[in-house]
């Protein structure tokens, strides 16, 4: 609310300050021009300072399209803590990191101490760790579909997933030094996520291969400090003194939004993500095989362990940036309704001015006079536009919305242009005008990769319009003196 009033009272500053411009400019063509009501002066005096009219009235419309703007900024930054707030409590955006086998181990850290006496003792201290060993193989498929969920005028992206996907383990343990125990009866499968509150369900966690006990019960947490693997949940697992390979097949329900990601921990790692959404952004590593349609896509990543920097087996407590390198997939709109009207507004003075231009046209060709208070209703009629664009998109479609507001300028202002000059034809041009304004305003909404060339088109066309109508206008003034 205060930045408002402060939009108003710089508004009526800059009003003031542009008035005062245009009278000394009228006070000076009348004092140094020579006579005002000679024809040729007055045809030139009145162009130049309809000229200055207008563009005071571009400087000054800047500050309530600065308003708009701004407020069209405020209501996407709330739009944005909305879907944030949803995806909290929906689920946030994954980030799956597993599975991988924690094996815990002690070890002897053997120091010296001295006695009052002067007699050195060996003191041995039992360390406990873990090792943290990644899969031989990991392939997984992902299956997304997305839905929206809803709060208030606001809607969020989201999805549902199945995860499917198997980790083949085989290793050979590496020299510890002054080990004293490894627990082989103790270890435990990790599964990381970004959040247990989004899981639906875990359908399959089967562990298959020699020398193994019986299944044992999932466990929520993961009791591992490492990056990505803090969160998630786990399974114990028995294994021989001598591992031998086994396989992990499993199935999990996800729910999540934004998007999605998985990390590479395998020697050779395989994902496959197929989702109903046709607008997916790929960062970190990209896939090597994808297909986008309007129906959705599907991506393909195939990840060596030499991309990245961490190895096969390290000890819990040193840990490893396992985030360092994984295949991520940003569900997202493309423009949202809040970008598209920020981005109608990037053009808002060149319209105001295309249509000032216009008016000015129309007083030269047709010997119409304006007065100021008819171009400034003109000019607020074009600003209200956006306003009234920002209102309904909340509501409505774009397309909808946009349709809705155009209706306003397009029908208002030739409509009173038509009744200041008496001319239905000035009404007819105006018109056609401004419904090719906000077609081709439109155009360059929908085509964002061709926006800055459309738009540098426009500019080019208003430019040689300009100097097309203008270019006999001095001969014109010289046929109005008398002979």
């Amino acid at each position: 609310m205060i930045e408002f009033f402060a939009g108003i009272v710089i508004l009526v500053i800059l009003a003031v300050f542009g008035f005062g411009a245009f009278a000394l400019i009228k006070s000076g063509i009348s004092r140094f021009g020579g006579n005002i009501e000679s024809p040729v002066i007055k045809a030139k005096s009145s162009l130049f300072l309809k000229g200055v009219l207008a563009a005071i009235l571009c400087v000054l419309i800047i500050a309530p399209l600065t308003l708009v703007q701004d407020m069209a900024w405020e209501r996407e930054s709330l739009y944005r803590d909305v879907v944030n707030e949803i995806g909290e409590s929906w689920g946030c955006e994954q980030l799956l990191a597993g599975p991988v086998l924690a094996l815990p181990y002690s070890y002897v850290v053997i120091t010296e101490e001295t006695n009052d006496d002067g007699e050195r003792k060996e003191r041995r201290t039992v360390m406990q760790d873990e090792l943290i060993i990644l899969p031989k193989t990991l392939d997984i498929n992902a299956q997304l579909n997305h839905d929206f969920r809803d709060r208030g005028i606001y809607h969020s992206l989201v999805y549902q997933s199945t995860i499917e996907g198997q980790a083949k383990f085989d290793f050979e343990l590496p020299t510890i030094n002054n080990v004293e125990h490894i627990y082989f009866n103790s270890a435990r499968l990790v599964f990381g996520l970004s959040a247990n509150k989004a899981i639906d369900g875990v359908d399959l966690f089967e562990v298959t291969g020699e020398g193994l006990e019986p299944q044992a019960n999932l466990m929520s947490g993961t009791g591992v400090t490492t990056e990505a693997l803090r969160r998630g949940f786990h399974r114990p697992v028995a294994l021989a003194d001598n591992p031998a390979p086994f396989t992990l097949d499993f199935k999990i329900r996800l729910r999540g939004s934004q998007g999605i990601g998985f990390l590479p921990l395998g020697e050779t790692s395989t994902f496959n993500l197929t989702t109903d959404w046709p607008h997916p952004s790929f960062s970190g590593m990209l896939p090597t095989e994808r297909n986008i349609s309007d129906s959705g896509f599907s991506a393909t990543w195939e990840i060596s362990h030499l991309s990245r920097n961490y190895p096969q087996i390290f000890k819990e407590t040193r840990g490893a940036n396992l985030v360092e390198a994984q295949a991520h997939t940003q569900l997202f709109e493309p423009v949202t309704h809040y970008g598209k009207v920020e981005r109608s507004l990037k053009y808002g003075l060149l319209f105001v001015a295309l249509t000032f231009i216009v008016l000015l046209m129309f007083e030269l060709s047709q010997g119409h006079s304006l007065s100021m208070l008819q171009y400034v209703m003109v000019g607020a009629a074009m600003t209200l536009f956006y306003l009234v664009l920002l209102a309904l998109s909340e509501h409505l479609g774009f397309t909808m919305a946009y349709v809705a507001a155009a209706i306003m300028p397009i029908l208002s202002i030739p409509a009173y242009v038509g009744s200041a000059t008496g001319s239905r034809r000035a009404g007819l041009l105006m018109f056609s005008m401004l419904l090719g304004l906000y077609i081709l305003l439109y155009s360059i909404l929908r085509l964002e990769d061709y926006a800055l060339l459309m738009g540098s088109g426009l500019l080019v066309a208003v430019l040689l319009t300009l100097m097309f109508l203008t270019r006999k206008q001095a001969k014109k003034t010289e046929e109005v003196s008398p002979r």
